[in-house]
């Protein structure tokens, strides 16, 4: 039996209410962190005072409440170890009485379920991390749709567009979820946006070992799908001779300190002119890491093709991935 108790990590207890003095079983040491002399018996007040003082009220409430018509209770409660380590314990109890009705002693098992705790407030974190995270994607694809809308010639057009945007949200979501949510490679989340167009010798994507955080994988995916999609439609992509290359480094930068600079540069597509009119993936491309990282874009329309660099502060950066 009490390899059974100490393999559950249950502590068997009674208690004396007139001595006021409890017998446990011999694991009591392990769960409740006394020493091993003094395993096997104590004080119910030395108990309590190691009860976590927002609980102990409720726990005395249990103890000292029994009754004949309410004779047990179930309680979870913390308690602090000598040590100085908070567990979580699961109490359970039946008292006995006298046929005066005089309450004569408590028998029951306590068990550790501190793990089970953690467990359950781990849970509780991510549940709502997720509420959080599902949020943040819901306004944004109401947003997005919104200004892809207002962008569109027709709703065929609208859909597709869409489409696109949404299913970049997809993968970069898919990467970040495969590494936890911890951030993406540069390297990967440069590959994805790529992928739909990659072939042959149309590209030539280097550069070092880059972790990116959560925030930044978000932005500059959504960046790198703008850029994307117009050397598609107009660039170095839309003619089957042009080609785009994507380098980044790591190096100061003078506009911004200790910056992580990407540079896409397209040449071999037809002739581009800068737009009299800034649609939404213009905006997009412009506006979001320098509004939501604080990093800096210089988006650029040459004879050569569109060149676009990127700067983003070592924040978004973690340097043990580099």
């Amino acid at each position: 039996m009490q390899e059974a108790l100490t393999a559950g990590r249950v502590m068997a207890f009674e208690w004396d209410r007139a001595t006021q003095l409890s017998q446990r079983s011999r694991n009591a040491a392990e769960i409740l962190g006394f020493d091993a002399e003094e395993e096997g018996s104590g004080t119910v007040k030395r108990f309590l005072d190691r009860v976590h003082p927002d609980d102990r009220a409720r726990f005395r409430a249990h103890l000292y409440g029994l009754r004949p018509d309410n004779p047990s209770y179930g309680v979870n409660f913390r308690y602090i170890r000598p040590d100085g380590r908070e567990v979580w314990l699961e109490e359970t109890a039946k008292a006995q009485f006298d046929t005066a009705g005089r309450y004569l002693r408590l028998k029951g098992l306590t068990r550790d379920i501190t793990d089970r705790k953690r467990a359950e407030e781990q849970q509780t974190l991510l549940t709502a991390e997720l509420d959080h995270r599902v949020k943040n994607v819901l306004a944004c694809v109401a947003v997005i749709a919104q200004r892809t809308r207002e962008n569109s010639g027709s709703m065929d057009e609208f859909l597709t567009v869409l489409d696109g945007r949404i299913r970049s949200m997809a993968k970069t979501h898919a990467l970040l979820s495969r590494g936890r949510w911890q951030g993406a490679s540069l390297a990967e989340v440069v590959g994805n946006e790529l992928a739909p167009w990659a072939g042959g010798r149309n590209m030539t994507v280097e550069g070092p070992n880059v972790l990116l955080k959560v925030e930044a994988t978000q932005a500059l995916a959504m960046v790198l799908h703008e850029l994307a999609t117009n050397a598609a439609k107009y660039g170095a992509l839309s003619n089957g001779l042009g080609r785009i290359s994507v380098c980044w480094q790591c190096r100061s930068h003078d506009k911004l300190s200790a910056a992580r600079l990407l540079e896409w540069q397209e040449v071999g597509g037809p002739p581009v002119a800068a737009p009299t009119t800034h649609g939404y993936g213009t905006s997009v491309i412009r506006d979001l890491i320098p509004h939501e990282l604080g990093g800096f874009v210089d988006l650029a329309f040459t004879h050569k093709g569109v060149l676009c660099r990127i700067g983003l502060p070592a924040k978004w950066v973690d340097l043990a991935g580099i």
